[in-house]
């Protein structure tokens, strides 16, 4: 899971030059008047980051 994603984001931050760290890369719950609460809490942001930029 953490590798499809990566993959997803890494393309849409590329595509539009959003730049690829924990500043613009968010979880829904972080999102203004969101009403998912996704990844959850044990997502491991460290991991994630470290994969988009890799992807």
């Amino acid at each position: 899971m953490y590798e499809e994603s990566a993959k997803l984001t890494a393309a849409i931050c590329t595509k539009y030059r959003i730049p690829k760290d924990r500043s613009h890369i968010l979880a829904h719950y972080e999102v203004p008047g969101s009403d998912h609460t996704d990844p959850g809490p044990h997502w491991d942001w460290t991991r994630y980051i470290r994969l988009v930029n890799f992807a």
